[in-house]
């Protein structure tokens, strides 16, 4: 978190030299020091962020090729002639035991084209598919998986 708020500070200053870095230094440590007290920030719970940057980074790219993939399957499914598509809402459960994952995997399956997340209580999910070859397996989905081990912090 130093280390972000110091480049917040030199991107903010719009220049860069000998003494905006010095006091960037100082300021930054300063709220970084005031976090720790105020707000239960601590460098452990920092460094575990840290280590789950490179894991949220393959997540995103993942997502985005799933994103892609998915709007090249509905695009086929919508011009296809004589294709008769059957919606599903599908219920499943996740074992992903943080409310942000869970929430991670609802935005994931609604920003992918054809399905979108209708309803979360707790761990339980119901999804719309545009159609059931789209609704296939949700329960266990790539995602749940990546996010699982985001979780576990792998």
């Amino acid at each position: 978190m130093p280390i972000l708020l110091f480049g917040l500070w030199i991107l903010l200053s719009g220049r860069i030299d000998f003494e905006i870095c010095l006091i960037g230094a100082a300021v930054s440590a300063a709220l970084y020091l005031l976090a720790c007290r105020t707000l239960g920030y601590s460098p452990a719970a920092d460094l575990r962020a840290f280590k789950k940057v490179g894991g949220g980074i393959l997540y995103l790219l993942y997502l985005l090729k799933e994103m892609l993939w998915a709007g090249l399957v509905v695009m086929r499914l919508i011009y296809t002639k004589g294709r008769n598509m059957e919606p599903r809402l599908v219920w499943f459960r996740t074992d992903l035991i943080s409310e942000s994952a869970r929430a991670a995997l609802g935005d994931a399956i609604t920003l992918t084209a054809g399905t979108i997340t209708v309803s979360q209580e707790g761990n339980l999910l119901c999804v719309h598919a545009l159609d059931a070859s789209l609704a296939e397996g949700l329960e266990h989905s790539e995602f749940e998986r990546k996010l699982r081990e985001l979780e576990r912090g792998v």
